[in-house]
């Protein structure tokens, strides 16, 4: 209930910064990725998943900006020591939001930072997971922005425990003042 208040909270507080931003714009992006998901508390499996998110800020003052994005995820893993021949590959899917943060001068490849304070859900091996992310990154161009991602998935039933680095690509779709 904590979590959704707090991004309730920066929502509406992005909300109100977008009316008063004199026409500049931070990001308003796309961005797409990989990652390199780890299980290695009961699986021990290894596999890929492919990201899609959308990024959106704010700027508060002409060095930092505020706001959100969304991003879902889906892959698989595959076991290093399958349980039995039908038993090797598992699915893996999620959803996360979270609070994301411009640094530095807005109109000259800013820093990038993004949370993800286990809002969110997702699913390993059909097994209920928390995300815990932290994004971090720059603006190479008024276009387009590189993240790497360290995301740690907390299961619910204390089954899974996962680790997945990724990396993303974004596009800027928002046109920044000159």
């Amino acid at each position: 209930m904590k979590r959704i208040i707090a991004l309730t909270i920066v929502l509406i507080y992005s909300v109100i910064t977008f009316a008063q931003s004199n026409g500049s714009t931070g990001i308003k992006g796309m961005n797409i990725g990989v990652g390199v998901p780890i299980e290695f508390r009961d699986l021990k499996a290894a596999g890929t998943n492919i990201h899609l998110g959308f990024d959106c800020s704010y700027p508060v003052n002409d060095n930092f900006a505020l706001g959100f994005y969304i991003s879902a995820k889906g892959g698989f893993l595959g076991s290093f020591k399958p349980y039995n021949k039908y038993d090797k590959f598992y699915s893996m899917f999620g959803f996360s939001a979270g609070l994301l943060m411009e640094f530095g001068e807005l109109n000259n490849q800013p820093f990038i930072l993004g949370l993800c304070p286990g809002a969110g859900l997702g699913f390993l091996d059909m097994d209920l997971v928390l995300p815990m992310e932290f994004r971090f990154g720059r603006a190479f161009s008024n276009n387009w922005y590189v993240l790497g991602g360290l995301a740690y998935n907390v299961s619910l039933a204390k089954e899974t425990l996962s680790l997945e680095p990724s990396i993303h690509i974004g596009y800027n779709f928002g046109h920044k003042k000159p």
